[in-house]
């Protein structure tokens, strides 16, 4: 009886051992003013999924334990500011979240003492490539910095030695990976100046090729869809021989770029244009039953409706409402002072108004800006010289409700009837707004 109680207690004991082998624990301090919260995020087909999120203690001191689902590359920080790590089960990291990187102390594991010789020299690149941390540097500042780390990647390349082969080949690969999307990412983020095509480095050269993204190994990295949208985007840019979704060279990442961009539609008829032209992508009844539950998030077109309407005070203080302008074509700009992608459409916008100028459009420009905001908002459009009417939406969440605005900037065409023409019109850098606007002009 004693042998079998012996005998019992060994193998709960052992049981108990070894669940706790798999746990994974993650310490450190948070230096960064703007993190509150720390989240643990899975990397989940290329994107960040999170896992738990903690909150630090008062001294900045955060713990998380958790059982990683499975071996592979995770992210600690917020949306804005996330550091790689890599988990596997029954491990300790200690690692500090500082306001653009992050530093291992302490007992760590080889994979991520490893892991950091690389992230440590990318981190002057991955910095000023990236809009959340690269402020208003350019170019200019990237090209000396980036071909510094790229002299140094074949002796980091060759001092990956963490005795686990699995991870040190796929960590070469990020390498890879991460030197194109930091490269890329300066070229095609917004910037107060860009490099002219032949000011560009050599390097650029040998981003697109067909041996690269022939496998769906990048999805196991946490920028990984990110990365091949970029390349996808890039190959448009330089031109290359093969555009877009074609430029990858593998059908499941095809399928998985076409789907993202479903994902992203900013709505019903968005996502219908889009399906119109990636469902040559989607080859299997999983991918095509995918794109149809994907429909499901978004409300039926507004497209043909009439628009509805809403009311809220110009500049100098007068209320204007969308339904003063019947008879009359009507673009919307629905925008923020605090939106860069808004910022960057004004140009074109004004332009847009010159070369119509005298035909019967609207131009109403509606601010979404917090009611504390709204002498900054004026002060904007009277320095900026916006032209048309300009509105301030106090936030603006009725008109976000009404018309399903989930991002800015937002252009809606509303026709002479009152109807509306496109819910989701293309942005002023697009030449097709103004054939939209010239063919509303013309019924």
């Amino acid at each position: 009886m004693k042998r079998i109680i012996l005998i019992a207690s060994l193998f709960t004991s052992f049981i108990t051992s070894a669940s706790a082998q798999v746990q994974t624990t993650i310490k450190g301090v948070v230096k960064n003013n703007r993190m509150t919260k720390v989240t643990l995020f899975e990397t989940s087909g290329g994107l960040l999924k999170p896992l738990t999120t903690v909150t630090p203690d008062s001294n900045g001191k955060y713990s998380i334990i958790f059982t990683p689902p499975k071996a592979g590359f995770y992210s600690l920080g917020d949306l804005r500011a996330n550091f790689v790590i890599y988990a596997k089960g029954g491990e300790e990291i200690n690692i500090d979240l500082l306001s653009n990187k992050a530093v291992l102390n302490r007992k760590n594991t080889p994979e991520n003492k490893t892991l950091y010789q690389w992230e440590n020299a990318a981190d002057s690149i991955r910095c000023i490539s990236s809009m959340a941390f690269g402020g208003g540097k350019t170019y200019k500042d990237f090209f000396p910095e980036f071909e510094k780390v790229l002299a140094k990647v074949p002796t980091i390349k060759q001092s990956i030695h963490s005795g686990n082969n699995t991870f040190d080949e796929l960590l070469k690969k990020k390498i890879d990976y991460d030197l194109d999307y930091y490269a890329i990412g300066i070229i095609m983020t917004p910037r107060i100046e860009h490099p002219k095509r032949e000011n560009w480095l050599a390097y650029y050269d040998t981003i697109i090729s067909d041996k690269k993204f022939t496998s769906c190994e990048v999805l196991q990295f946490p920028a990984g869809m990110a990365m091949v949208n970029m390349y996808a985007n890039f190959a448009g840019i330089v031109k290359a021989e093969r555009l877009g979704i074609d430029a990858l060279n593998n059908d499941t990442l095809q399928a998985e770029a076409a789907l993202f961009a479903l994902k992203i539609s900013r709505s019903r008829d968005v996502y219908e244009n889009n399906l119109e032209r990636f469902a040559k992508y989607l080859k299997t009844p999983e991918q095509k039953e995918e794109a149809q539950s994907i429909a499901a998030k978004f409300p039926a077109s507004l497209n043909g409706k009439p628009a509805i309407d809403f009311t809220y005070p110009d500049k100098n203080g007068k209320d204007v409402s969308l339904s003063d302008f019947k008879g009359k074509v009507v673009l919307i700009d629905v925008w923020a002072t605090w939106c860069n992608p808004c910022r960057q459409e004004m140009p074109a916008l004004k332009k847009l108004e010159q070369e119509l100028h005298g035909k019967d459009v609207v131009f109403l420009g509606v601010s979404i800006d917090r009611d504390a905001d709204k002498e900054k908002w004026l002060n904007f459009v009277n320095q900026e010289g916006l032209q048309g009417i300009q509105l301030h939406a106090s936030g603006g969440e009725q008109l976000s409700k009404d018309y399903s605005i989930s991002g800015i900037p937002r252009f809606i065409l509303i026709d002479k009837q009152g109807n509306i023409a496109a819910e989701n019109a293309p942005r002023p850098s697009s030449s097709t707004l103004k054939e939209l606007i010239e063919k509303e002009l013309a019924k």
